[in-house]
Protein backbone atom coordinates (compact mmCIF):
# COMPACT_ATOMS: atom_id res chain seq x y z
CA UNK A 1 0.00 0.00 0.00
CA UNK A 2 1.19 3.39 -1.17
CA UNK A 3 -0.65 6.20 -0.06
CA UNK A 4 0.13 9.61 -1.67
CA UNK A 5 -0.17 12.75 0.75
CA UNK A 6 -2.69 14.72 -1.00
CA UNK A 7 -5.13 11.57 -1.19
CA UNK A 8 -4.73 10.44 2.41
CA UNK A 9 -8.04 10.71 3.82
CA UNK A 10 -9.32 10.13 7.70
CA UNK A 11 -10.81 6.47 8.19
CA UNK A 12 -14.67 5.82 8.45
CA UNK A 13 -15.18 4.01 12.15
CA UNK A 14 -17.42 1.19 9.91
CA UNK A 15 -15.79 1.11 6.59
CA UNK A 16 -13.35 -2.01 8.13
CA UNK A 17 -14.46 -3.57 11.28
CA UNK A 18 -11.14 -4.33 12.52
CA UNK A 19 -9.98 -0.78 12.65
CA UNK A 20 -8.66 -0.09 15.86
CA UNK A 21 -10.13 2.29 18.15
CA UNK A 22 -7.13 5.00 18.60
CA UNK A 23 -8.77 6.09 22.09
CA UNK A 24 -7.88 2.99 23.77
CA UNK A 25 -5.06 0.21 24.79
CA UNK A 26 -2.74 3.39 24.25
CA UNK A 27 1.15 2.43 25.47
CA UNK A 28 2.81 5.04 28.07
CA UNK A 29 5.48 6.42 26.65
CA UNK A 30 4.99 5.00 22.90
CA UNK A 31 3.83 8.34 21.19
CA UNK A 32 5.72 9.81 18.42
CA UNK A 33 5.87 12.74 16.17
CA UNK A 34 6.70 11.91 12.67
CA UNK A 35 6.55 14.73 10.12
CA UNK A 36 2.59 16.12 9.94
CA UNK A 37 1.48 12.82 11.58
CA UNK A 38 1.14 11.82 15.00
CA UNK A 39 1.94 7.75 16.21
CA UNK A 40 0.42 5.93 18.96
CA UNK A 41 1.32 2.48 19.63
CA UNK A 42 -1.84 0.44 21.18
CA UNK A 43 -2.02 -3.14 23.36
CA UNK A 44 -5.10 -5.09 22.77
CA UNK A 45 -7.36 -2.19 21.83
CA UNK A 46 -10.93 -2.44 21.21
CA UNK A 47 -11.93 -1.95 17.59
CA UNK A 48 -14.11 0.85 16.28
CA UNK A 49 -16.85 -0.87 14.89
CA UNK A 50 -17.57 -2.87 18.39
CA UNK A 51 -17.35 -5.85 16.93
CA UNK A 52 -14.85 -9.37 18.11
CA UNK A 53 -13.89 -10.85 14.86
CA UNK A 54 -10.19 -9.82 15.34
CA UNK A 55 -8.36 -9.91 18.29
CA UNK A 56 -5.15 -7.37 18.08
CA UNK A 57 -2.95 -7.25 19.97
CA UNK A 58 -1.03 -4.48 19.00
CA UNK A 59 -1.73 -1.42 16.86
CA UNK A 60 0.50 1.36 15.19
CA UNK A 61 -2.44 4.08 15.28
CA UNK A 62 -1.28 7.32 12.44
CA UNK A 63 -3.25 10.40 13.33
CA UNK A 64 -3.06 13.62 11.26
CA UNK A 65 -4.99 16.47 12.72
CA UNK A 66 -6.55 14.35 15.41
CA UNK A 67 -8.47 11.70 12.91
CA UNK A 68 -6.81 8.50 12.37
CA UNK A 69 -5.55 7.83 8.58
CA UNK A 70 -3.77 4.92 8.85
CA UNK A 71 -3.48 1.66 11.41
CA UNK A 72 -1.14 -1.09 11.09
CA UNK A 73 -2.57 -4.62 13.09
CA UNK A 74 -0.92 -7.50 14.81
CA UNK A 75 -4.50 -9.29 14.74
CA UNK A 76 -5.55 -12.56 14.82
CA UNK A 77 -8.78 -14.10 13.50
CA UNK A 78 -11.22 -14.55 16.11
CA UNK A 79 -12.94 -18.27 15.10
CA UNK A 80 -15.45 -17.88 18.07
CA UNK A 81 -16.76 -14.38 16.55
CA UNK A 82 -16.63 -15.78 13.05
CA UNK A 83 -18.53 -18.59 14.32
CA UNK A 84 -21.05 -16.37 16.10
CA UNK A 85 -21.13 -14.17 13.31
CA UNK A 86 -21.68 -16.93 10.43
CA UNK A 87 -23.72 -19.06 12.67
CA UNK A 88 -22.03 -22.22 12.77
CA UNK A 89 -19.60 -24.29 15.06
CA UNK A 90 -15.94 -23.00 16.13
CA UNK A 91 -15.13 -26.49 15.36
CA UNK A 92 -15.79 -26.68 11.77
CA UNK A 93 -13.92 -23.26 11.75
CA UNK A 94 -11.64 -25.28 13.15
CA UNK A 95 -11.17 -27.97 10.74
CA UNK A 96 -11.06 -25.20 7.93
CA UNK A 97 -8.04 -23.94 9.17
CA UNK A 98 -6.51 -27.05 10.49
CA UNK A 99 -6.34 -26.49 13.82
CA UNK A 100 -7.29 -26.63 17.46
CA UNK A 101 -6.73 -23.18 18.59
CA UNK A 102 -9.64 -20.47 18.86
CA UNK A 103 -7.43 -17.91 17.07
CA UNK A 104 -5.86 -17.44 13.60
CA UNK A 105 -1.99 -16.85 13.13
CA UNK A 106 -0.87 -13.22 13.74
CA UNK A 107 -0.78 -11.21 10.53
CA UNK A 108 0.18 -7.43 9.87
CA UNK A 109 -2.60 -5.96 8.72
CA UNK A 110 -2.66 -2.27 6.83
CA UNK A 111 -5.65 -0.60 7.07
CA UNK A 112 -6.03 3.41 5.35
CA UNK A 113 -9.82 5.13 4.50
CA UNK A 114 -9.99 2.88 1.23
CA UNK A 115 -7.83 0.21 1.46
CA UNK A 116 -6.99 -2.96 3.67
CA UNK A 117 -3.47 -4.56 2.88
CA UNK A 118 -2.76 -8.27 4.75
CA UNK A 119 1.12 -8.21 4.65
CA UNK A 120 1.09 -11.98 6.21
CA UNK A 121 2.12 -14.08 8.89
CA UNK A 122 4.29 -12.23 11.60
CA UNK A 123 6.63 -14.50 12.77
CA UNK A 124 9.22 -11.47 14.40
CA UNK A 125 9.73 -10.84 17.82
CA UNK A 126 7.27 -9.59 20.34
CA UNK A 127 9.23 -7.44 22.66
CA UNK A 128 7.72 -3.55 22.17
CA UNK A 129 10.73 -2.33 20.70
CA UNK A 130 11.05 -4.55 17.86
CA UNK A 131 7.13 -4.28 16.67
CA UNK A 132 7.88 -0.49 17.02
CA UNK A 133 10.19 -0.62 14.38
CA UNK A 134 8.76 -3.18 12.53
CA UNK A 135 5.00 -1.65 12.51
CA UNK A 136 6.67 1.82 11.92
CA UNK A 137 8.59 0.94 8.91
CA UNK A 138 5.12 -0.67 7.05
CA UNK A 139 3.30 2.51 8.39
CA UNK A 140 5.84 5.01 7.22
CA UNK A 141 6.18 3.27 4.04
CA UNK A 142 2.77 3.31 3.41
CA UNK A 143 2.92 7.05 4.13
CA UNK A 144 5.89 7.34 1.69
CA UNK A 145 7.33 9.79 5.08
CA UNK A 146 10.93 10.00 5.69
CA UNK A 147 10.73 12.37 8.74
CA UNK A 148 12.47 11.84 11.61
CA UNK A 149 10.80 10.24 14.44
CA UNK A 150 10.34 12.64 17.29
CA UNK A 151 8.88 11.50 20.94
CA UNK A 152 5.66 13.08 22.44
Amino acid sequence: MLLKQADIKSMDSLTFHSAPDETTGIIKNEQYKVGPYVVKMLKNPLTRSGENLVDIQYSLAVLKNNKLVLAVNMERDDYRGLAELFRCSIKSIQEDNKTRNYYGPLKCVVYSAEEKEDQGIYEGEMDIMSLRVYMMDVALDALDCIDEIENL
